[in-house]
Order: C-alpha cells, then sequence, then structure tokens
C-alpha cells in the first residue's frame, strides 16, 4: 500500500521533500516486481503452449522443462529479494541528507500530522511485498490448474489417454510449482524473523482427507496416497494453508525416495495431541539422517543437502505451531505431532 504523508509547512522544507521523495522511491518499487513476475509466467505459460501443441510424449523433455521453470522461479524470487533490499530504499536524492538537528527536528512529529484515514508505511513493507509477490504469482498459477482440471473433466470435450495424460503432467507441474514458490517465500520470512501464521481451528482430520487427493494429482495419478482417519474430529489451531503444503511436501519427499513403496497418510489422537504420520512402506532404510534447519540449507554447499530445503521449510512451520516432526525407518516416516484445541 502506497503510504500518504503530510508534512506541516513550518518544518524545514528541503528535508522534508526529501523524506517525502524517498517515500515516492520506495512506493515504485512494485513496477518492476511486477513487470519480473509477468515475464516469469509467460515465459512458463509459453514453453507449456509449445509443449502441449507439439505433442511432446517424453518424459525426459518435461523433466528438463519442469527443472528449468523452477529455476526461473527461484532466480526471479532471489532478484526481486535484491531489489528489496537495493540501496534505493530510503535513499535520499540529489545527496539532500538532512543534518542530525533537522532529524531530531522531525523526528516525532512527521507522523503526527497525518489527516484522518490516511496510512502511514510501516517498518514491514518487505513483508506487503513478499504478499504481493505471493498473490502475482498464484493467480495466474491458479488458472493453469483450474483449466487443466476443466480439460480433464470433459466439460470442453473428451480428451483421449494421450491428451490426458499430458494435461496430468501440466497439472502436476503446476501443482509442484505452486508449493516451492510458497516454501520459498517462506523460508525468505524465515530467514529474516517475518514468518507469521495465520491460525484457526481446523480439523486436520479432513485437512488430511485433502492431502491425499492432492497427492495423487501431484504424482499424476500414477500413484495414490492411502489414508487412514479416526471417526470423530481432530480440531487444532493450525494455519490451514501452510499444515496441508507441510504434509504433501513430507509425502512427496518420501514418494521421490521410495520409488516403488505405497505412500499413507494416518491420524491418530493421543495425550491431548494429534499424530499425523506419512509412511512408505516397504522401506528399509531412512530418508534422510536428520531433519534439517533452514541455516543449515543455506550454509550447505552439497546438492543433495539443498535439495531438502522444502523439509526444512516444513519442519519450522511446524515448530511454529508448538508442534514437533519426527522421522523414522522401517517403514520409513516422518510424524508430526501438534496440540489439540479443546471442544466448544
Amino acid at each position: 500500500m502506497k503510504a500518504h504523508l503530510e508534512f506541516p509547512r513550518s518544518r524545514s522544507g528541503a528535508s522534508v521533500q526529501a523524506i517525502t521523495d524517498a517515500h515516492e522511491v520506495d512506493s515504485r518499487r512494485i513496477a518492476p516486481l511486477r513487470f519480473g513476475v509477468y515475464a516469469s509466467l509467460v515465459a512458463l505459460l509459453t514453453g507449456v503452449g509449445l509443449f502441449f501443441v507439439g505433442g511432446v510424449r517424453g518424459a525426459e523433455p518435461w523433466v528438463w522443462f519442469a527443472l528449468a521453470s523452477l529455476g526461473g522461479v527461484i532466480g526471479a524470487v532471489w532478484w526481486i529479494r535484491s531489489v528489496l533490499g537495493s540501496g534505493a530504499v530510503g535513499a535520499w536524492p540529489d545527496g539532500q541528507e538532512p543534518d542530525v538537528e533537522e532529524l531530531e527536528a522531525l523526528d516525532g512529529s512527521v507522523y503526527e500530522d497525518v489527516a484522518p484515514g490516511q496510512s502511514v508505511q510501516s517498518s514491514d513493507d518487505d513483508v506487503d511485498y513478499l504478499m504481493a509477490l505471493r498473490h502475482e504469482f498464484r493467480t495466474p498459477l491458479n488458472a493453469v490448474l483450474g483449466f487443466s482440471d476443466v480439460l480433464l473433466s470433459g466439460i470442453d470435450g473428451e480428451v483421449n489417454d494421450s491428451q490426458r495424460e499430458d494435461l496430468e503432467i501440466i497439472r502436476a507441474s503446476g501443482i509442484r510449482l505452486r508449493i516451492l514458490l510458497d516454501s520459498a517465500l517462506d523460508l525468505s520470512q524465515i530467514v529474516d524473523g517475518e514468518l507469521r501464521l495465520d491460525a484457526d481451528r481446523t480439523d486436520v482430520r479432513d485437512l488430511v482427507a485433502r492431502v491425499a487427493v492432492e497427492a495423487g494429482q501431484l504424482w499424476s495419478n500414477k500413484r495414490t496416497a492411502g489414508c487412514t482417519l479416526p471417526d470423530g474430529p481432530c480440531i487444532a489451531a493450525v494455519d490451514e494453508a501452510r499444515l496441508r503444503r507441510s504434509i504433501l511436501v513430507l509425502a512427496d519427499f518420501l514418494a521421490t525416495d521410495h520409488r516403488d513403496a505405497n505412500i499413507g497418510l494416518s491420524v491418530v489422537l493421543s495425550d491431548g495431541h494429534v499424530a499425523i504420520e506419512v509412511t512408505a512402506d516397504p522401506s528399509d532404510r531412512l530418508t534422510i539422517d536428520a531433519l534439517p534447519t533452514p541455516a543449515e540449507i543455506l550454509a550447505s554447499e552439497d546438492a543433495n543437502e539443498i535439495r531438502r530445503w522444502p523439509v526444512a521449510v516444513t519442519s519450522e512451520v511446524i515448530a511454529r505451531h508448538d508442534g514437533s516432526l519426527y522421522h523414522g525407518h522401517a517403514p520409513s516416516r516422518f510424524l508430526i505431532r501438534l496440540p489439540l484445541q479443546s471442544p466448544r
């Protein structure tokens, strides 16, 4: 949101104008952000169209395209972060930086004269920019996923088996890009200490059932996730979107590491907690030796460690829910424990 500031005319005109210009520079940062987002999405959709129209059937070209798209998204995120951290923020135009006495005189009075109903730019603008970035990416991605579902449903006409397989790959790639995008933005907020949960009372049982369906879509319907749920509701205060993505990340991580295993999801109530277990069976080894942290991932130069960054984000998100994440073997599994809320 653009800030509108009114300054008293009795203050130093040059200093007040410099502050106003600095805020104008800050508010114009959204232009390169929008350009970068739309350029990335146009390239992604163009590539999908070329593959679909060209009748590409092989798995290898799709894998390279998905990796290139992921690289482009991550590159765009880091480029935007560099824009947000550039020296343009808070710069004084033409070297007109006010002296200490003028700043002290303005301190405490600049915002006193803001007219009622007008807004003042807060200190957490970067979080607002990240939310805007998330929205700019997710809107067209949701359109890609939505129209893929429309075509798969046969509303616009029957599709043959080959076309259905292509559409399922497009939908699965869109789901994975959405997961990675949201995880990357959460990682950025975790590093900056700005991750905020939108927690609300949620029936974890229903949430896990939806994850099982989305997991099948993520794997292009070639695999499904079994689901074992209790009869009664399991109410917990959680950020529904982040918890759903966290379970999906863990299920996909197991499915990738154990390609011949059956993936199962289960929910169990115990000792005032709800336990969500994600398993790969059969398997006889750990998926990872130890749960990584965001700091370890960012400091690592090992490619095998870096690919675990969505799990690191998931571990941190679970901890922010006052919960815990465990992992084990025989079968390979992840276990999420969250505190229950009393019914009301």
